[in-house]
C-alpha cells in the first residue's frame, strides 16, 4: 500500500466485493452454477464494522466524511446526528453514532452504545478540550466496564485552534493520562489531528498553503494509525476466507473448459499440483480456525480472572488475604498463557503431521507413482515439453530446487514431491521458531510493574489499601468508595491488556508461520500450474475469462497476506 491517504482495509474490500460480483457474472454467462460462492466478502456474514463515537459536536461527521468521501454525511456545530447512521463504504460498514455523554440528548448514550458493543473497531473522538467530569467518567465506563481498549483510536480532533505542534500534543498527553489511566493514551493509539484543515487544503488552490493545511491536519497520521491497528489485530485475514473459497469455485469451473497441453502426462502433473494444494490449503485452514479457539479461549479466561479478582477484593477481611488473593490471580494468568502456549503447539504439530501423513500418502497412490516414472523416462528422452516444465525458472525457484538440494537431480520426481518428507518436519521445527519462546503477558503490559525482589505482587496493579478493608466511622464514606472504585478498575484493566497482549502476540506468530509455511508452498504450486496453463493452446473465451478472474483473485490473496 503506497497511498498514505488510504485505510488499506477499504481497499481490500472493494476489490474482494468487485470481484466476487466479477466471478458472478462470469459463472453467469457461462452457465455455471454459483450456489457454492460465500455470498460476502466476509467470513462470516457480518460486514466488518467501524464506529465513530464521542463528544457531540468533536468532529465525528467530519473525520468520517473525510476518510470514506460520502458527500451525504451531515456535518456542523450542532447536534448533526440524531440516531446512529450506518454507511456502506467499499463493503465496510462504517457508523456515525449521535454525540455520547451529552446531558442535553441522554438518550443518544444508549443509542451509541448498541452500536459500540458490536463494533470491529471503534474511533473515540474528542477535542484538543480534552475531557469534562461527564464525558470522562462515562469514556472509563467504556474503557473499563466495556472492556474497550483493545478495540479504541481516540482521536483528539479540531487542534488547529492550539497548533497541532509536538509541544502541545506532549502536553495533552500528560492531561489525557488522567482519564486514561491505567492505560497510557499510547496504549489507546492517540492521534491528534484537525480533520477540517484537511478538508480545506482539498479545495485550496495554492499549492504552498494546501500543503501547510495537509500538515497541520496530520491526515496521514490518522490514516497511518488506523492502518496499523488493522494489521495488528488481522482484521484483514476475514477477507482471504471468501477470496479462497472463490478461487476453489472457478478452479473446478476451469476444469470443465480446459484444453489439453498436448501430453496427457503434463495434464495429469497439473491434476497432481492441486490435489497438493487441496491438501495444503485445507490444513492452512484448519489452522487458522481451530488455533485461534485455543488462544481467544485462553484470553476470555484471562478477562474472567480480573473481573473475578476486582468483584471480591473487597470481600475479604485484610489486606495480606486480599494482596495473596491478588497474586494467586496474577501467577494463574501466567499458567494460562503457558497452557494456551502448549495447546497452540501440541495443535499445529497435530495439524503439519496430519498434512505430512496425507500427502505421503497422496504420493504412494498409483496415480503419483506412475505418473513420476512417465514423467522421469520423458525427462530423460529430452521430451521438449517435459523440459521446459522442469527446467522453467519458476519450478527452478520453487520445489525443484528445494528438493534437488536434498534428494537428488530427478526433477520429475522431485518435482511432484514438492512438501514431503523434510520439507513438512521443517514446517514442524518452525513451530518452535514461531511459537517456542514462552509469553509472558505480564512483561506486554507495560503499565504492570511486576514482581519485586521478594517475589510478591504487592501493588503490582497499582492497588493500594491506603483506607483498609473494613469501613469505619473515621474514614470518609467517600474517599473510600473512590479507593474502591479505582483499585477495581486497575484490576479489570490490568487483566483484561493481559488477554488483548496475548490476542495481539498469538495473531502475529500465527500470522508469520502461516504465511512462511503455508501461503509461501501454495504460491509455489500455484505458480507451477500457471507454467503449466501457458503450454495450453485453443483456449476458449470461458476458459480465458475464469482463468483471468482467478489470477486476479491470487493476486489480491497476496496482496493482502503481504499487508498482514
Amino acid at each position: 500500500m503506497n497511498n498514505q491517504n488510504t485505510i488499506s482495509l477499504a481497499i481490500w474490500t472493494a476489490k474482494s466485493k468487485e470481484l466476487l460480483d466479477k466471478v458472478i457474472n462470469v459463472l453467469d454467462k457461462i452457465g455455471i452454477e454459483k450456489s457454492h460462492l460465500p455470498k460476502n466478502v466476509y467470513e462470516s456474514d457480518k460486514p466488518i464494522s467501524l464506529v465513530f463515537a464521542g463528544q457531540y459536536s468533536a468532529g465525528k461527521s467530519t473525520i468520517l466524511k473525510a476518510l470514506t468521501g460520502i458527500s451525504s454525511i451531515a456535518t456542523g456545530e450542532k447536534i448533526t446526528t440524531q440516531e446512529s447512521q450506518v454507511y456502506e463504504w467499499n463493503g465496510i460498514n462504517v457508523i456515525d453514532t449521535p454525540g455520547i455523554h451529552t446531558t442535553l440528548r441522554p438518550d443518544h448514550d444508549d443509542i451509541s452504545y448498541r452500536a459500540i458493543s458490536n463494533a470491529d473497531m471503534l474511533v473515540y473522538v474528542i477535542t484538543h478540550e480534552l475531557f469534562d467530569s461527564y464525558i470522562g467518567q462515562n469514556f472509563r465506563k467504556l474503557l473499563l466496564d466495556k472492556d474497550k481498549a483493545g478495540e479504541m483510536i481516540l482521536i483528539v480532533n479540531k487542534m488547529a485552534d492550539v497548533g497541532n505542534t509536538i509541544e502541545n500534543q506532549l502536553i495533552k498527553l500528560e492531561n489525557l493520562k488522567i482519564v486514561t489511566d491505567p492505560y497510557t493514551p499510547e496504549q489507546l493509539r492517540t492521534c491528534f489531528v484537525d480533520v477540517e484543515s484537511y478538508l480545506d487544503s482539498l479545495t485550496e488552490e495554492d499549492a504552498e498553503i494546501a500543503d501547510e493545511l495537509r500538515i497541520r491536519s496530520n491526515y496521514e497520521g490518522l490514516v497511518s494509525t488506523i492502518n496499523d491497528f488493522v494489521k495488528e489485530r488481522s482484521i484483514s485475514s476475514r477477507l482471504t476466507t471468501a477470496l479462497y473459497k472463490i478461487y476453489d469455485v472457478l478452479q473446478k469451473a476451469i476444469t470443465q473448459f480446459e484444453p489439453s497441453s498436448g501430453d496427457d502426462d503434463v495434464d495429469a502433473l497439473e491434476e497432481h499440483l492441486l490435489q497438493e494444494r487441496r491438501i495444503l490449503f485445507s490444513t492452512q485452514w484448519r489452522i487458522e480456525q481451530q488455533v485461534k479457539i485455543i488462544y481467544e479461549e485462553a484470553a476470555t479466561s484471562i478477562r474472567d480472572k480480573g473481573r473475578n479478582i476486582a468483584n471480591s477484593i473487597y470481600d475479604y477481611s485484610n489486606e495480606n488475604d486480599a494482596n495473596n488473593a491478588i497474586e494467586t490471580a496474577y501467577h494463574e494468568v501466567e499458567k494460562i498463557s503457558s497452557t494456551c502456549l502448549d495447546n497452540v503447539i501440541s495443535e499445529l504439530e497435530k495439524l503439519s503431521s496430519d498434512c505430512k501423513s496425507e500427502l505421503d500418502e497422496f504420493y504412494k497412490t498409483d496415480f503419483s507413482k506412475n505418473l513420476q516414472f512417465r514423467l522421469s523416462e520423458k525427462y530423460k528422452k529430452g521430451n521438449p515439453l517435459v523440459n521446459r516444465i522442469f527446467n522453467s525458472d519458476v519450478l527452478a525457484q520453487g520445489s525443484n530446487k528445494i528438493i534437488s538440494n536434498t534428494i537428488g537431480t530427478n526433477a520429475p520426481a522431485n518435482g511432484l514431491r514438492a512438501f514431503s518428507g523434510s520439507n513438512i518436519h521443517q514446517m514442524v521445527l518452525d513451530i518452535g521458531h514461531f511459537f517456542g519462546h514462552s509469553f509472558k503477558p505480564w512483561e506486554a503490559v507495560k503499565w504492570v510493574k511486576g514482581i519485586n525482589v521478594a517475589g510478591k505482587v504487592l501493588g503490582v496493579f497499582g492497588v493500594v489499601f491506603s483506607l483498609g478493608m473494613q469501613a469505619k466511622e473515621d474514614v470518609d464514606a467517600d474517599k473510600r468508595q473512590q479507593e474502591m472504585r479505582s483499585n477495581r478498575e486497575k484490576l479489570r484493566a490490568g487483566f483484561n491488556d493481559a488477554a488483548n497482549e496475548l490476542v495481539k502476540h498469538f495473531n502475529k506468530a500465527i500470522s508469520e508461520y502461516l504465511a512462511n509455511n503455508f501461503h509461501l508452498r501454495i504460491s509455489e504450486i500455484d505458480n507451477q500450474i500457471s507454467e503449466i496453463r501457458k503450454l495450453r493452446i485453443g483456449k476458449s473465451e470461458n476458459y480465458k475469462l475464469l482463468e483471468a478472474a482467478q489470477s486476479e483473485c491470487r493476486a489480491l490473496i497476496a496482496d493482502i497476506h503481504k499487508e498482514m
